[in-house]
């Protein structure tokens, strides 16, 4: 009797085995890896943000919202978040209109991580139309159309600090984009201003506040504070105009409403709530809702909103002047101004310190006070910035093409140790292993 109980047992757990298997099979047939919100919609309204509204609305509002939220308290003290809402049955995030797997998923090779979002090569200038210019914001801008009818987006470099904001844009477009984030496709480039051609609607704003056509001396004045090279050219970073028609920046919280493909609230995104982790571990600091843009695009017969980041200039510590609290305490933080006050004035906040410029083309990039500990849990993206190794990372930076070898290795050394940093916080606080497969 005792030999038929344990081979019926021996039987069953065999059927139950083979059963956990074949569901197991099942479900990862059935893991959701597009997640279809590209249907087509109608065209919907421009949206508009500032600079002002951004910082009272994220800085007050949602953080207060926050702290008065008090199922959020019991899930925090439960030690249980409230999780991403975009996930599949492997906890990865599917393809969409906002992000695509990449590196860390699908490795891509040196020459594609080289390549980045770029489709064709380095733009030729020479004989390119001035179609508008920009006299406003730190650094003067311009948008030329090459001979071929393409539209870039210049920016240039202060004089007092060369290669600084394009070799930083351009590495950090590429992590992003090999992180699986949409971008534009950003080149360092070279114009030569005498080989250039002042469009012929083109006007300028005179004392008067009268337009007047502009001339070759404005195109002189507005290059006055940019880096010039020795041979009489400049180095400038050339965005190219993305597909489609600009809708406005993306909100950070909730959705858009004129978007019927946006149906989940965009603080529950997990590749939005990750972007926080890898803009700390390349210092993007100014990580506002102007600096995204929806475009509305037109693809296989359909249109819908595709989600872009913008304006990667100032990450790696690309300031000028450097200001050193950035990407270390908030423009304005309440627990430095505590502290402040219950010092008596002793406490140094990072406002008040003064950064350390190793390099004119690398600003104040660092990584002695950068510090993971405090943030809120981030496996996922630790995975993504785990997922670069050395080599690959020393290849990207080469992309900024700087004179000096000493910024290349700089930038490097300061990645590599930064993105050690967060692995030996994070790999300690959870079980690693992912991406694991049985052979038999």
């Amino acid at each position: 009797m005792r030999f038929w109980t344990k081979a019926a047992f021996l039987l069953f757990l065999a059927l139950a085995t083979a059963l956990a298997v074949h569901i197991d099979v099942r479900a990862a047939i059935d893991v959701l890896w597009l997640d279809f919100d590209m249907k087509n919609i109608p065209e919907p309204q421009a949206r508009s943000a500032s600079f002002y509204d951004d910082f009272f609305r994220e800085q007050w509002v949602e953080e207060a919202k926050q702290n008065l939220d008090v199922p959020r308290w019991f899930r925090a003290l439960a030690g249980n978040p409230k999780p991403a809402m975009n996930v599949n049955a492997v906890d990865e995030v599917p393809d969409s209109s906002w992000y695509t797997n990449r590196h860390h998923l699908r490795h891509m090779s040196i020459e594609e991580l080289v390549r980045g979002p770029n489709q064709g090569g380095p733009p030729d200038f020479d004989q390119a139309t001035i179609a508008k210019t920009k006299d406003s914001g730190v650094t003067p801008g311009m948008q030329l159309r090459d001979r071929e009818g393409r539209v870039y987006f210049i920016k240039f470099d202060n004089a007092n600090a060369p290669e600084l904001m394009s070799g930083a844009e351009v590495i950090s477009t590429k992590i992003l984009y090999a992180a699986g984030y949409n971008v534009p496709e950003n080149y360092v480039a070279y114009i030569q201003p005498d080989q250039l051609i002042i469009g012929q609607q083109l006007e300028v704003r005179a004392a008067s506040n009268k337009r007047r056509p502009f001339t070759r001396q404005d195109l002189t004045k507005l290059l006055e504070p940019t880096a010039r090279m020795p041979d009489g050219r400049y180095r400038v970073l050339a965005s190219k105009f993305l597909p489609g028609t600009p809708k406005g920046p993306f909100p950070h919280v909730g959705i858009r409403y004129d978007d019927p493909n946006d149906l989940i609230p965009h603080e529950h995104r997990r590749e939005l709530r990750g972007l926080r982790v890898i803009a700390s571990w390349i210092n993007h600091w100014d990580m506002k809702e102007e600096q995204s843009l929806d475009m509305y695009v037109e693809e296989h017969g359909r249109k819908f909103l595709r989600h872009y980041l913008l304006d990667f200039g100032s990450t790696l510590g690309a300031e000028y002047p450097p200001e050193y609290f950035r990407g270390r305490e908030h423009a304005f933080d309440l627990g430095s101004v505590i502290r402040e006050m219950f010092t008596l004035g002793f406490y140094e906040s990072a406002g008040e310190k003064q950064g350390v410029v190793v390099l004119p083309q690398v600003g104040a990039f660092t990584s002695t006070d950068f510090d993971p500990k405090n943030w809120k849990t981030t496996y996922p993206a630790t995975r993504i910035i785990l997922s670069f190794s050395e080599a690959e990372l020393r290849k990207i930076v080469e992309t900024a093409e700087y004179t000096d070898p000493m910024a290349t290795e700089y930038i490097l050394r300061t990645l590599l140790e930064r993105r050690r940093k967060v692995a030996d916080h994070w790999l300690r606080q959870v079980n690693p292993i992912a991406q694991f497969s049985v052979e038999t």
